[in-house]
């Protein structure tokens, strides 16, 4: 059954306010952007507590790395809207593999798993990278990790390990989505 469908069993006055919602939803520009992160992936750790401060080990590496070599090629890139994520994580074949192993692991037949690490915690990895800091001296392309809302994981083995990212955000948020969702409050 389509939405549509659904809502004609609504009041009158519910009607219209999704009818306008999803009006304003279908005409949501969506921008795309992908990029490569150079590095060997690594999950992210559990956070750690010191003294009066929590932290996570390697995050401030990893956003280091990233503000350095991936973030200056993105020409001012700043999303601070509704995004979708895609990540491919591409993992070192390991040199115990046989060499019918390695060429079917650089081709996508075997995949990583066992001990490699959770893919939750790769996603955290690279969403941490990304995200804006303010001890960080505010840098990022994200203003929050909160504002993803999709999010896909592929693990792979690759000769050149590395993270695959495509990120698809909304443009802006239109004012009749803001006044339905009372995100101006």
């Amino acid at each position: 059954m389509s939405i549509l469908a659904d809502v004609k069993e609504l009041s009158t006055s519910v009607r219209n306010s999704v009818l306008d919602f999803l009006s304003s939803y279908k005409r949501i520009r969506w921008k795309t952007v992908s990029f490569i992160i150079p590095t060997t992936p690594v999950p992210s750790h559990r956070p750690r507590i010191s003294g009066y401060r929590f932290y996570v080990p390697g995050a401030a590496k990893n956003a280091k790395f990233f503000n350095s070599e991936v973030l200056p090629t993105l020409d001012g890139l700043f999303i601070s809207t509704p995004c979708k994520f895609k990540v491919d994580i591409y993992m070192p074949i390991p040199s115990s593999m046989t060499q019918t192993q390695k060429f079917l692991a650089e081709r996508g037949f075997i995949r990583p798993w066992g001990n490699i690490g959770d893919v939750d915690n790769f996603d955290k990895a690279v969403f941490d990278m990304m995200t804006h800091n303010e001890k960080r001296g505010k840098q990022g392309i994200l203003l929050d990790d909160r504002l993803i809302v999709e999010s896909h994981t592929n693990k792979y083995y690759s000769n050149n390990p590395r993270y695959e990212v495509t990120i698809v955000y909304m443009d802006k948020i239109p004012k009749s989505i803001i006044k339905t969702m009372r995100l101006d409050k």
